[in-house]
């Protein structure tokens, strides 16, 4: 018998079909070890040995441990399949280290999606444990735990909320989203205004003699009165030119624009995306078999498989004809680690119609989604024919701009009659034209900075190259959980406990808390991976250079900015029980305590348990779907999957 050990109990059944009886699959249920919390600082490093980390069984997983033994016994031959990443190969690194595989053979396979071509490639193509890409992973984890540990609890005491934490990805994105709110806070919008005019079926604004393709920005309201008051009834069309706008073909999606498409497209956290992608990608339960739909959703790359490319080829061809097939386009900003390919389809025969039925709202939402970009990644671009019809008025010129499709392309994917042109009439020069109603002063501002949504941070933490995809939610969540962020109507802002946390950092941890840091470390990790860089190397430097910054940290008060209105000291951020206030830092000489306005409840916001097995999430309430407690309440780890911790209720447990 040979044995195959995955992650997720929900593959197993899947792959053992495609197996066949002389193969056991069975799964380990996330990480089995992680670094033991003992040691100098509770790091679980042997600091006398390179910073070789120290590792424990995870308590809940002992009884995993046990029954996997129980299997490997049993087995000829083991084949570790964990997910296809650096995290999956740590995983079946640990594997190897605790089973008690003797002499049999431990081999690792990998797949990139659940389907039988692709369990037998892997299986007939097995490989040794990658090295280089466990030491990356653990270098990331002895790194974060550094951080994690001994750089959270400076903040909380500068803080005095108990349950902050800090992280080497987190608090380089913390400080993106307060930057932002400081550009937002600090904007002072402009005042101009533009002049427009209506005709029968569009309308003409006033334009730029120096930029004809632009509307003219008057900054004085007199001025444009003066341009109304000399208009007359009559436009002249002056001139007409004709031009072309090419829209290009997307790029299949990534984690990163799966997250923006899916948020802009049905409001979906990046939590809730990462969770469908997941069901899509482990298969859904059809006609009494799992399917998989999806490859694997962790990924930065556009890339598509050449066998992929040339089913995609002949199904572009029958369904919507040759004159329409494109080529396929990737994208590399030289941050991608190209390890998988694009989130795709893993069958073009599994058409969003065909499988409407099997899938729920959420899940064929965005199943239909990744197959429409998919297809047209690989179609024609869209050619539009442009039409700018300038018109004069007392030597005034105003411009209206048409267009209609010549060539639909990869839009034709998308439903019929959206690129109908509107109102794309003859016109012929010379010709005179009158107006429906009188010409209107538009009066506008100049738009400030925008807040980050979750689709846009994970955009720009992928552009500035801090988190990979598989940590993009996580990240988001944690910040959520620790009320360092809170979402209104999509947008992110920053709590004050947020802007005072970072505000702490900035002031004594700037040269490592910061986009650039971070994003050097991730090169790093890169290199580890590819076996370029050292991972003691590494450590002893990011180590030696935490700690000589870690020493310099003076007062743990962190100034707001502002003075005190009663005696004119620093006004400094202070925490409680009930998070973060503004207080005079001359206490207790002065007492005064800035009133806090009135926050917006976070929709968001979760119990504040620390979950017991992790430290990383809270608990928070669910609702189970089936079994006999179907119905019931019980509480989970908001770090699931990562964390699958769960308890019936909360007794004996302190809020924090």
């Amino acid at each position: 018998m040979n044995l195959v050990i995955v992650e997720s109990p929900s593959k197993t059944k899947t792959i053992k079909e495609f197996l066949g009886k002389d193969y056991e699959v069975t799964a380990t249920m996330g990480h089995i070890r992680d670094i033991a919390n003992t040691g100098l600082y509770n790091l679980g490093l042997d600091f006398e040995n390179n910073y070789k980390p120290i590792f424990e069984i995870i308590p809940h997983q002992h009884k995993t441990v046990d029954s996997l033994n129980k299997y490997v016994a049993k087995a000829d031959k083991i084949f570790l399949a964990t997910d296809p990443d650096r995290e999956g190969e740590a995983i079946s690194w640990h594997l190897k280290e605790v089973l008690n595989t003797g002499n049999k053979p431990v081999k690792r396979i990998e797949f990139n999606e659940i389907t039988e071509p692709a369990i037998l490639e892997a299986i007939n193509n097995p490989r040794d444990i990658d090295m280089n890409l466990y030491h990356s992973q653990e270098t990331r984890k002895i790194m974060d735990r550094i951080i994690g540990y001994r750089l959270t609890g400076v903040l909380k005491k500068a803080t005095g909320i108990n349950s902050n934490t800090a992280g080497r990805v987190q608090s380089a994105t913390l400080r993106i989203i307060v930057d932002k709110q400081k550009d937002i806070d600090a904007f002072i919008p402009e005042k101009f205004y533009e002049i427009e005019v209506q005709f029968r079926h569009f309308k003409a604004k006033l334009t730029d003699p120096l930029h004809p393709t632009k509307p003219l920005i008057l900054k004085d309201e007199e001025e444009a009165n003066k341009i109304i008051a000399s208009l007359n009834n009559e436009y002249i069309v002056k001139e007409i030119k004709f031009g072309e706008r090419v829209e290009k073909a997307p790029l299949p999606f990534t984690t990163s624009t799966l997250t923006q498409a899916a948020l802009n497209r049905y409001s979906m956290s990046a939590k809730k995306t990462s969770r469908i992608a997941q069901e899509l990608y482990e298969g859904i339960e059809v006609n009494g078999k799992h399917i998989a739909f999806i490859t694997y959703m962790r990924t930065d790359s556009t890339r598509l498989s050449d066998v992929f490319k040339r089913s995609l080829a002949g199904y572009i061809k029958t369904v919507y004809g040759p004159d329409d097939l494109g080529y396929a386009h990737t994208f590399n900003n030289g941050k991608i680690q190209d390890a998988h390919e694009a989130i795709r389809p893993v069958s073009l025969n599994q058409t969003p119609e065909k499988v409407e039925k099997y899938l729920n709202k959420d899940q064929f939402n965005l199943y239909k989604l990744i197959f429409t970009q998919t297809v047209a990644s690989m179609m024609k671009d869209a050619f539009f024919e442009t039409k700018t019809v300038y018109l004069e008025n007392n030597n005034h010129l105003f411009s209206v701009t048409f267009e209609k499709p010549i060539s639909r392309g990869f839009r034709k994917v998308k439903e019929k009659g959206d690129d109908e042109p509107k109102y794309y009439f003859n016109h012929e020069v010379s010709e005179t034209m009158k107006p429906t109603h009188d010409p209107k002063i538009l009066f506008k501002e100049t738009e400030g900075p925008k807040p980050f949504t979750e689709a846009t941070i994970i955009k720009e933490m992928e552009a500035r190259g801090i988190g990979r995809p598989s940590t993009y939610s996580s990240t988001i969540e944690n910040l959520k959980t620790k009320h360092y962020i809170e979402i209104h109507k999509k947008s992110i802002i920053p709590t004050k406990n947020g802007i005072a946390s970072v505000a702490f950092l900035e002031k004594n941890f700037d040269s490592i808390i910061n986009v650039n840091y971070t994003a050097s470390m991730e090169k790093e990790l890169d290199d580890i991976a590819t076996g370029t860089a050292d991972e003691f190397s590494t450590v002893d430097s990011f180590y030696k250079t935490f700690n000589e910054i870690y020493d310099k940290v003076g007062s743990l008060t962190i100034p707001t900015g502002e003075v005190c209105p009663i005696c004119g000291s620093s006004m400094v951020y202070k925490g409680n029980t009930k998070g973060i206030f503004e207080a005079c830092g001359n206490y207790p000489s002065c007492k005064y305590i800035k009133k806090a306005e009135k926050e917006e409840s976070n929709e968001n916001a979760e119990i504040k348990i620390e979950c017991p097995e992790c430290h990383k999430g809270f608990l928070v309430p669910r609702i189970a779907k089936k079994g006999k407690h179907k119905g019931k309440t019980f509480y989970g780890c908001s770090n699931f999957p990562d964390c699958t911790f769960v308890i019936s209720d909360l007794k004996g447990f302190t809020k924090k």
